[in-house]
């Protein structure tokens, strides 16, 4: 299920609701290919979308109806429980799990997912969500009924939502490059958060919380050695798990160490999987993978970012911020571009997403966090470092000054209440790196995730719960090898992982170089040797980047024009100042490209 829409009336429980509101009526869907189905329920109905007409997500018993939003499977307590090995779970089986456990049910699923329960008989709509949700829904709750969707485009045209902007969201965004907490773009409506059930009913809204990020935090953690093995085969049960519901699956693989780890532990025949990767021509993101694929006669397949991409850059930009809710930028045109041009092989990927973010300590701040960020949690003064990054944004221009100074107060609560006082045990880092989890690197893969759901699903055996927990407990994970510190050779020590299964797994992948310069054998031989070749490979990558710079993304040539056009459909607006036309008239706008561009893609977003 890769869409989800679900409305119930609780002040008119006996009166039937005409199912008025479809997916199919909105223009962005006529491209996509999808089965629609609806179900009624006491003045209340559901609609959802199907890649394929057999229907594996939705589940009916008597007047209890189960909706799974995404990919849910069985974890390692389940099979501690039931003596059965992780599997993805059909709805039959979650309702079964549900009537012996109750809510507790949660506790043995992992996956990406939302999952809904609607029980008429109590006039009750649960909804659970996995431990670290990045496919949200959006919900409004507000006189007595509640919508529920994927697609807030369907939540607005429920006309339960009024269009008041909330000021915190749009300061959220603007500081930090997405919104905090559940909040939203527009008052009405929240979106799900992390390791929550949230109870609706005729008495109104009940949160519960049942994970949360500091559970991974472990003072101790174990050594390497002991380690080694049980990550490799929890991440190898992960790979082949995830495949394991499809006949043929694509499988991401670039010059780095993720995918091809993932590849590397794949037992699929060859012929039912294939690898691909994005880039311009000539990019070590193509020739790298493509040297591998055609010597060990792997079936892969390039997706060039070339002239028809640029040709089709307008209509995939608009479909990144159409899906993404608005909280993609123009310049994540190439996901809809790559995935239109994959599905027909298959509509499952295996990706390599959250491996570097939670293997690797966190060195360079950029896409999942940014200066402003750091500064709150590592000065001394987290509010002045607030109002501070406030003024700083300020003279952007983008958003209008007077939104901004009005947040001010709320978005220093929030820090207060969520990371300053509940974790007020720990030490900055550790809380700092709270908030990278929670948020950070949350938020930043939910817009890809959101973005791709049409046409892929797309799953990542890494950020997966059984992995998280176990690899938090163990010294290779990055918060513990010098976490937003400078030593390369603590950055190495997560790679020891990918070397070590690309060993186990498929040694004969092992002495191909990564798009760094070096290979994963070269991690792994005896010292100084192995630092010798790593020298060497990352001289060679910084000569290569001084040459040719990014070779995988022009993103200065292709967005452009889409910006252009952007602002001049949509030149008016109370929220947005003068500053986005004025900074792409100047140039500017290129030394601020990503937070610029949310803004423009925002913009375009609140206006349709």
């Amino acid at each position: 299920m890769f869409d989800l829409f679900l409305t119930i009336d609780f002040k008119n429980l006996d009166r039937d609701k005409a199912t008025d509101l479809k997916f199919s009526k909105n223009p962005e869907y006529k491209e996509i290919k999808y089965h629609e189905s609806t179900v009624q329920f006491h003045n209340g109905y559901a609609v959802w979308l199907e890649r394929n007409q057999v229907d594996n997500n939705y589940f009916r018993s008597n007047q209890i109806h189960y909706f799974i939003y995404g990919s849910a499977f069985t974890n390692k307590k389940y099979q501690a429980l039931k003596s059965v090995e992780p599997h993805k779970i059909a709805p039959a089986e979650l309702s079964e799990l549900y009537t012996t456990h109750g809510e507790k049910m949660v506790t043995y699923l992992k996956g990406s997912f939302v999952i809904a329960r609607v029980d008429e008989s109590t006039a009750t709509l649960k909804i659970f969500t996995d431990r670290l949700n990045v496919l949200p829904l959006y919900y409004c709750h507000k006189d007595q009924m509640i919508v529920v969707s994927s697609a807030v485009k369907m939540l607005l045209q429920s006309n339960l939502v009024s269009d008041e902007p909330d000021e915190q969201a749009l300061t959220e965004q603007l500081l930090f490059d997405y919104m905090l907490r559940d909040h939203y773009f527009y008052k009405d409506i929240r979106q799900t958060e992390n390791g929550k059930i949230l109870t609706f009913s005729p008495k109104g809204l009940v949160r519960d919380t049942y994970w949360t990020v500091e559970e991974l935090y472990h003072a101790d953690p174990m050594p390497r050695n002991q380690s080694l093995d049980l990550l490799s085969e929890q991440l190898f049960e992960n790979v082949n798990l995830y495949a394991s519901d499809r006949k043929k699956v694509l499988v991401s693989f670039t010059g780095g160490f993720d995918g091809r780890t993932n590849v590397a532990m794949i037992r699929k025949p060859t012929e039912d999987f294939l690898c691909y990767s994005y880039g311009m021509h000539g990019s070590k993101q193509i020739t790298v993978p493509m040297e591998i694929s055609k010597k060990l006669n792997l079936q892969y397949q390039p997706v060039y970012l070339d002239e028809k991409f640029e040709q089709d850059y307008q209509e995939c930009s608009d479909n990144a911020i159409a899906f993404s809710n608005g909280t993609a930028p123009i310049t994540r045109a190439n996901y809809p571009y790559a995935y239109k041009n994959l599905q027909d092989y298959s509509d499952l990927v295996i990706t390599g997403l959250f491996g570097s973010e939670i293997l690797r300590p966190l060195h360079n701040l950029g896409i999942q966090i940014n200066n402003r960020s750091e500064k709150i949690f590592l000065g001394d003064d987290y509010p002045q470092a607030i109002r501070e990054a406030i003024e700083e944004v300020k003279k952007k221009n983008y958003l209008n000054p007077d939104i901004l100074s009005k947040s001010a107060d709320s978005i220093i609560r929030s820090f207060k209440e969520d990371y300053f006082d509940k974790y007020q045990k720990y030490d900055k880092v550790t809380r700092f790196f709270f908030f990278i989890i929670q948020e950070g690197i949350r938020k930043y893969f939910m817009q890809e995730i959101q973005i791709e759901r049409p046409w892929i699903t797309t799953r990542f055996p890494y950020l997966d719960d059984d992995f998280v927990e176990l690899i938090y407990k163990t010294q290779f994970a990055g918060m513990y090898n010098g976490f937003l510190g400078k030593s390369k050779i603590k950055r190495r020590k997560g790679q020891l992982l990918y070397a070590h299964i690309i060993r186990k797994y498929k040694p004969e992948m092992g002495d191909f170089l990564l798009d760094r310069g070096y290979s994963s054998n070269d991690l792994l031989k005896p010292f100084p040797f192995n630092y010798l070749f790593l020298a060497k490979g990352v001289y060679d990558t910084q000569r290569y980047v001084r040459k040719f710079g990014n070779d995988t993304f022009n993103s200065q040539k292709w967005t452009r024009q889409a910006i252009e056009k952007s602002l001049a459909d949509n030149p008016g607006s109370a929220i947005f100042s003068t500053g986005l036309q004025r900074s792409f008239d100047d140039k500017t706008y290129l030394k601020d490209l990503l937070t610029y561009a949310h803004m423009v893609s925002l913009k375009q977003y609140l206006a349709l």
